[in-house]
């Protein structure tokens, strides 16, 4: 059986770390990721995820959600006095909006569903409301945002929607359209998408590679004198701004990655370089100024080993050796 491969992209607030490492890979091997079987990604890897799939190659997609994420101002109109901001901190409404993001989301993508995505794409999300008819059933639900078989559904839902619906971040944004940023359950999307290659695609566990690409693993930790802390410090820590959902969605990603390691073993290749640093947006720091830092951490990173392993397992051919390459010497 020919091998079915995954690209896994994270969540969270570092998209140009995943992007940059992806184009560093690229210009390593430029075919590396065109013959991808699944694109999978969460939050602002679901973004990535969709723009690459909606592009003519890869490399396109990948320079196309560089410039996307460069655009990216998270703390735009809302200063430390804004009406937002002290409506937030009295618990009226979330920190931020993505009404900016989702506008250049859809000026990117426009009217594209997802029945028109000729790549196959997986997004989870979750939905507050399951909406069914019995009230003891209602409950709020997973959901796994996919084409991977052609969906007899009434109206194929808009590509950018579907986005973000896996990108909002519940106290930090609203809801989007009844759904919650999809990073709660599965901030890595490794095991939704081989899992779901497996229901819907037939795969083989001893044939199936995933590419995992993160955001940098950053210096996040509290130190505490002691644990009787409340919500304030999980919470509204200056310090520490939204740390439960922080921990939340670091928990789960280490815990996926770690599951899909071990039931793929080197066939799970995970690029997630250290950052030495916890590099978050801030308000006080120019968004320039992060972008550029997340392109240093990226070009920083030792590709050399993830290149390696691609290559042991099968994903890439062989490097040639020189001699193989060049052509023979005449003789006369």
């Amino acid at each position: 059986m020919a091998p079915l491969k995954i690209l896994s992209l994270d969540g969270g607030t570092r998209p140009l770390v995943t992007c940059f490492l992806l184009q560093r890979l690229l210009a390593e091997q430029p075919a590396l990721l065109e013959d991808v079987d699944v694109f999978a990604g969460t939050s602002s890897g679901a973004i990535t995820s969709s723009i690459i799939a909606v592009s003519g190659t890869v490399r396109e997609g990948v320079e196309r959600a560089i410039a996307f994420w460069q655009l990216w101002h998270p703390f735009e109109g809302a200063g430390p006095l804004s009406p937002r901001t002290l409506a937030a901190v009295s618990g009226m409404s979330a920190f931020l909006t993505h009404e900016t993001l989702y506008r250049h989301l859809r000026d990117l993508l426009g009217e594209v569903r997802l029945r028109d995505v000729r790549r196959r794409l997986l997004m989870p999300a979750v939905a507050i409301d399951n909406a069914v008819g019995l009230k003891e059933y209602r409950h709020w639900s997973i959901e796994i945002h996919h084409n991977l078989v052609p969906q007899d559904l009434p109206a194929s839902p808009l590509l950018a929607d579907l986005a973000l619906h896996s990108s909002s971040i519940p106290v930090l944004h609203p809801v989007f359209q009844g759904r919650v940023d999809g990073g709660l359950y599965a901030n890595n999307p490794s095991m939704c998408a081989l899992t779901m290659a497996m229901d819907f695609l037939m795969a083989d566990i001893a044939s199936t590679m995933i590419l995992s690409v993160g955001q940098g693993q950053a210096s996040s930790y509290m130190a505490l004198p002691g644990g009787d802390i409340g919500y304030g410090g999980w919470l509204l820590s200056m310090e520490r701004p939204l740390a439960l959902i922080k921990l939340v969605m670091e928990a789960n990603l280490q815990a996926t990655t770690y599951q899909a390691s071990r039931i793929l073993e080197d066939r799970f290749v995970r690029l997630d370089p250290f950052l030495a640093t916890d590099l978050e947006p801030e308000a006080s720091v120019p968004p320039e100024l992060f972008n550029q830092r997340q392109q240093d951490k990226a070009c920083a990173a030792d590709i050399g080993p993830t290149l390696a392993q691609l290559e042991d397992i099968g994903w890439i051919a062989p490097a040639q050796t020189a001699e193989a390459a060049a052509p023979d010497a005449p003789t006369g």
